[in-house]
Formats: structure tokens, sequence, C-alpha cells
């Protein structure tokens, strides 16, 4: 049995706030640590988590809860594991302590957490660089930009040497909008750490958020990629003359829905059979659009297998996003003609994947709902999947987590109003009218300022004007739903 929470923080568990350690706890304790050591992760955060309910003062056991299942893929509940913490625990810890504990609540996306822990350690150390550097994260990804770049500039200036706070101005930078400064500071945290795979990542994201180039392509080969298929040689771009290629899948259902796309270009290069691996509930989707589909994991072995995200490079894109193959995504229903009307009826998703780690600049609260509720001459419908609809006036279908079925929905109502999310990717994909609400640092595929995007010509992009404005987006979002619908014609009866 171990006496001590190895996450972060050596103390012993017992305090004299602790009540005492009963057989029980001390051998799940002793079984989450070794699931966790072992890889168990979803077994480890069952197991530690009575354990974390029974010593509510002990932050390395929340801090093991937490690191469990941010490593299951579960962010949402690593979050909601450390949001138990007591703040009268987090005034006991020390320095170093709530440092860690910042930089984990930093990475399970709570920043105003990660922030009070930050403060915490300015009480002692109110000049040191680190933790200027550490504020200046939090107070980016909470979207407080100006004050982010006034603890950067404060923090690079009194330690010219440490690369990892050149990276952090470099990625305060790129949230403002600033690309060349971004990528200036990069060189400098580049010379500083050569080969440094976050380094060349956020330098990826900053050149993608310009435009797609293959210079950006290649940066973005250092996301940390998926592992290829035993049996299977990865390709790098070689001849495929009468072969078979798996495309692996990767990250999140939107990177999917965006990037399948190239894979009809696989085929074009001589490949004999190309298989997309996709989530179950995407498979009927992509087989519907004419893809050879099977869910992760299923594939029989190929001859070659890529990730999905590494086509653009691999296949030479550079700056052509596909936008002529849109649409590349289809139901199978048959679909029935719409009368022109002086109304829309539009699709509403004001939330995505609570796993995603800015949910907090993503996301748009039901407070809003009326504001969207006044825009004229739309009728709405809720597709917020997993949650009441929180207005009698909006329509609320029948849900489904199969994407052929949400496809087929989308396809019968006049298009749809998104926050960044799978419905966003797969309204553009399937070339419907689609207006994505975006935050103002918005994820690289989306460009700067534009209210169009290269990658899906039917999608009108409703930005926030300046850091959390949300109210300034929807009444953009108003003006945009001004003008008259944008209803196919093969699709309308006059």
């Amino acid at each position: 049995m171990t006496e001590t929470a190895h996450r972060g923080d050596d103390r012993p568990l017992a305090t004299p706030h602790t009540p005492p350690l009963t057989e029980q706890l001390v051998a799940q304790l002793a079984a989450g640590e070794a699931a966790l050591a072992s890889g168990r992760y979803r077994e480890a955060a069952t197991l530690l988590e009575p354990v974390a309910a029974a010593l509510p003062d002990q932050v390395p056991v929340a801090r093991m809860v937490a690191t469990a299942w941010q490593l299951a893929g579960q962010r949402s509940r690593a979050r909601a594991a450390l949001a138990t913490l007591d703040a009268q625990n987090l005034e006991r810890l020390s320095p170093n302590d709530a440092h860690a504990l910042g930089a984990q609540l930093l990475d399970v996306g709570a920043p105003d957490a990660a922030l009070h822990c930050f403060d915490l350690v300015a009480r002692t150390l109110p000049n040191h660089p680190s933790v200027l550097g550490a504020q200046a994260g939090a107070h980016r990804a909470m979207g407080n930009l100006d004050q982010a770049w006034r603890l950067a500039q404060r923090a690079t200036s009194a330690d010219k040497h440490n690369p990892a706070l050149w990276l952090t101005a470099a990625q305060v930078r790129h949230s403002q909008g600033q690309l060349e400064d971004s990528l200036k500071l990069l060189k400098k945290a580049e010379t500083l750490r050569p080969a440094h795979s976050p380094t060349r990542m956020q330098r990826a994201l900053t050149r993608l958020l310009g435009g797609a180039t293959a210079h950006g392509w290649s940066d973005f080969e250092h996301r940390g990629l998926p592992a290829i298929p035993a049996g299977s040689k990865a390709w790098r771009g070689e001849p495929l003359a009468g072969s078979s290629i798996v495309v692996v899948f990767e990250q999140g259902i939107g990177d999917l829905f965006h990037f399948v796309r190239y894979v009809p270009l696989l085929t074009e290069r001589g490949a004999a059979r190309v298989i997309v691996e996709a989530p179950e509930s995407a498979v009927s989707l992509l087989q519907a659009s004419g893809l050879d589909a099977v869910p992760v994991g299923q594939a029989p072995t190929t001859d070659y297998a890529v990730p999905v995200l590494s086509l653009p490079l691999l296949l030479g894109a550079d700056r052509e996003t596909g936008s002529d193959r849109v649409p590349y995504l289809r139901t199978d229903m048959e679909l029935t003609p719409r009368v022109a009307s002086a109304r829309r009826r539009l699709g509403l998703v004001l939330r995505g994947n609570p796993n995603f780690l800015a949910t907090n600049l993503r996301d748009i609260g039901n407070e809003w709902v009326s504001a969207i509720e006044g825009i004229r001459d739309v009728d709405w419908v809720w597709m917020q999947l997993g949650e009441e609809t929180p207005s009698e006036s909006f329509e609320a279908p029948a849900l489904s987590v199969n994407w052929l079925e949400t496809a087929s929905l989308l396809s019968s109502i006049d298009g749809i109003v998104t926050v960044d999310t799978g419905l966003a990717h797969l309204a553009g994909a399937l070339g419907l009218p689609t207006w994505v609400l975006l935050p103002y640092s918005p994820d690289w595929r989306w460009g700067l300022r534009s209210n169009r995007t290269p990658w899906y010509p039917t999608a009108t992009l409703i930005r926030q004007p300046s850091p959390g404005d949300w109210g300034g987006a929807i009444a953009a979002l108003g003006a945009a739903l001004s003008s008259p619908p944008n209803i196919s014609p093969s699709n309308t009866l006059a």
C-alpha cells in the first residue's frame, strides 16, 4: 500500500483535517494507483473517485482522479473532479503544488480555477517569470488577451532564455490575431529549444490560421499522430498502384468530416481499395456517401495506412481546400421539395463536445436564447443533443447519435446556426446553408476575418467582434439572416 499520492504531491495523505483511512479506502487507493500506472485509466478513475469523495481535502487524490479521466479522453470529467476542491484546501498548498495544480486545471479546460492557483503562487513569488507566464496562459484561455499579453511581456523580459515563455507569448499573439508577431516569437522559442513538437505544432496552427500552406501542413505532423494498424505500412506519399490503404481516424468527428474530402484522391492515385475508419455512429453516413467505411479498429489488414489529418500534406494539397468537391457527404434519403418562403426553418446548436479544451470560449449559454429568438422570420429547431429545449417556441425533433440520421434531419430544414462543432462540418460537407458562430480567437480552419471560408462554400462565419462578445455576434447573425433565404432551386417548389 502506498501512503502518498504520486501525482504532483508526495506528502502523506493523512493530515489533521483527514478522516481516518479505512482498510477499504486504503485498498481502493492502492488498486486505483496500480490501474493508473498500468494504463487502465477508466478503471483507475472509477476506483479513485470514491476515495476522493471520502477525502475531500486531499488535493493529490483529486488530481489522480482528474489525471485518470483525462488520459481516458474524458476531459469534462477531469474538470469535474478538480471542481470539487475546496478553496481553503488550495490556500494550504505550497507554491510548487499550487502551480502544478494550476497547470493541470489549465490543461483540462478550467482556466478560471487555474488562474486562482497561479495567483496564490504569485503572493509568494510575485515577479517570478514562470508564474507570470502561467498567469498569461490562463488569461489567454479565458479570453483576457490584453492582460495576457502584458503578463507575457513581463515574463519574457524577466527571463529571455526560457523557451516556454516565448511559446506562451507566441500563443497570446496568435489569439490576438497578430500572426507575423506570433511567428517571430515562435522562432525565438525554436532557437532556444530546437525540434520541440509543441512549438512546431503552435507554428502549424498559426500558419494554417493564415491559410492552408504546405509549410503549415508539414508542421501539423507534430500534432501527435495516431498509431498505424499492425501489419500496415505508414504511407508517406509513394505510388499506390494496386495497393490497399486504410485512412486512420483521429481527433474528433468534425475533423473527420472536414478532411474526408481528400479520400477520393487516394483512388485517383491508383489505390485498389481505400478504407476509412470512423466512429460507429458515422459509418452509415460515410457509406451512404460512397466511401468504404468501417468502425474504428475493424479495418482488415491493408498495404498502407495514413492518418486522416495527414492527407493534405501527403497528397501535396498545399493551398487546395477541395471546395469544388462540396458536397462530398450525402444522405440516402429522397428529399421532399420545400416551398420557398420568407421564413427559414433553422437548426440551432449552442454547445459542442464537453471534452473540448476551450468550451468556455466556444460554447454559448442559454442566457442568449432570448436574443436569438428575437431574430425575425426564423422558426428554430433545437438540435442540442441531450438537452431539453430552452424555449417553448422551439421545435424539438427526436435527435439521434447516428450521423446519417442527423444528416437527414439537416437536409429536411433550411440550414443550421451552430457553434464550432461536428454539426458545422457536417452541414458544410453536405453543402447546406450554415451559419457558424465563432469566438474572437477561432480554430485555425476558420481564418481570422472573412465571413466566408474556402472549406465550405455554403457557410457564413459569424465572429465575435471582441473577446467574449456573443451579443455582438448574435446581432451580426440577425443581420446576416435578414437577407433572402438561400434555398437550393433543385429542392424548391416555386
